[in-house]
């Protein structure tokens, strides 16, 4: 998830060695029913063109997918004709990584930057922090995901931890499942700022880390197994910036994007074969995207398509790779996640102070 181009966050996160968290106040903050603000549509990348519709204060472009659509409602594009997105709240200040809470019934997200925090958002808007972020102990919460059994999983700067979505503020500390990973020569190593992450149904969790405190800059993918066995499964030294991460419907291909890879290179979604121990095979690119609009979070529904959070906005591909329709909002989206009774509202997070909704086509998958 890129921080207000996340190139700013290491001036803004102050980190020491050590990981914990503590308990915040519940804090309710009203909702907010302000309307989004037409923004002009940003130059499309490179794909097939598709139409565009204006729908009351949001700019929607559109474009038929003819790939079969099961078990996830009409086959129509996933912004064809949607209603605007609204502003359901104004939290005030950068937000990031929401989750759906099946068990809850509530949207978690965060807002990443200082010491962080966490929050939980009803779908009507009414929201409270259920937990605060400590900065130097490299707790500020970053990203979240749930668990097959319903457990939240924090993404902390340096380290993972999982707690019951329904523990209110003071409760008990999450759990913390890893906090580093062994080098090549076996010696441990802390994270050094975890960014966003997805579970898969086997309990499998795949992470990324930025490096961005690290000189010189390297960058990895962890996979964590459900025992807490932590691997590298890939590291740069090229900047190229992982960040987003979601898995196919049925498991088998991982997304992540790489905000920022080297000078001159566009910024890239790449697609990774998924083994069945759960080791990455293969891999290609899925999607290239503009020098400097910089892919942030990344969502999957359950027809297989893919939604990328960038400064173009929330664009969806279908699984081939098909610009197959762009949303437009005010702000910058961070990250997006779809929520509801039948996950067709998705949230919308950004580096401005407001945090969306809206109806789209297609039913998402929670991750």
């Amino acid at each position: 998830m890129n921080q207000f181009s996340r190139l700013c966050k290491p001036m803004l996160f102050l980190f020491a060695a050590g990981c914990s968290s503590e308990g915040g106040t519940n804090t309710p903050i009203p909702p907010d029913t302000t309307q989004a603000v037409n923004t002009p549509v940003p130059t499309p990348i490179p794909a097939s063109e598709p139409t565009t519709t204006r729908s009351s204060d949001a700019v929607v472009t559109q474009g038929p997918d003819s790939r079969p659509q099961p078990d996830a409602g009409p086959t129509l594009a996933p912004f064809e004709n949607v209603d605007a997105p609204t502003v359901l709240l104004n939290i005030g200040e950068f937000s990031d990584g929401p989750v759906w809470s099946a068990q809850e019934g509530a949207l978690f997200f965060t807002t990443p930057l200082g010491n962080g925090a966490l929050y939980r958002m009803r779908p009507d808007g009414v929201t409270m922090k259920v937990r605060d972020g400590v900065a130097a102990q490299g707790s500020a919460p970053i990203g979240t995901t749930v668990d097959s059994m319903g457990n939240l999983l924090m993404v902390q700067a340096r380290q993972i931890a999982s707690m019951n979505p329904s523990l209110d503020a003071g409760a008990d500390a999450p759990i913390v499942i890893a906090n580093g990973y062994a080098d090549l020569t076996g010696a441990a190593r802390a994270f050094d700022t975890l960014n966003d992450a997805v579970i898969s149904a086997n309990g499998t969790i795949y992470a990324t880390d930025p490096g961005y405190f690290t000189a010189p800059t390297t960058n990895r993918i962890y996979r964590i197994t459900k025992t807490g066995a932590v691997s590298v499964v890939e590291e740069f030294n090229d900047i190229p910036r992982p960040n987003g991460i979601a898995l196919s419907p049925d498991g088998k291909s991982l997304y992540v994007g790489f905000s920022v890879p080297a000078e001159g290179t566009k910024p890239f979604i790449r697609m990774y074969a998924v083994n069945d121990d759960g080791t990455l095979g293969q891999h290609a690119v899925f999607t290239e995207f503009d020098i400097g609009s910089e892919p942030d979070g990344i969502e999957v529904d359950q027809a297989g398509n893919v939604y990328v959070a960038s400064k173009l906005g929330i664009t969806a591909f279908s699984s081939n790779g098909k610009n197959i329709g762009r949303l437009t909002l005010a702000d910058t989206p961070t990250g997006m996640a779809f929520g509801g009774s039948d996950l067709k509202t998705m949230y919308i997070t950004t580096q401005g102070t407001n945090v969306y909704s809206v109806k789209v086509n297609v039913a998402g998958i929670v991750q």
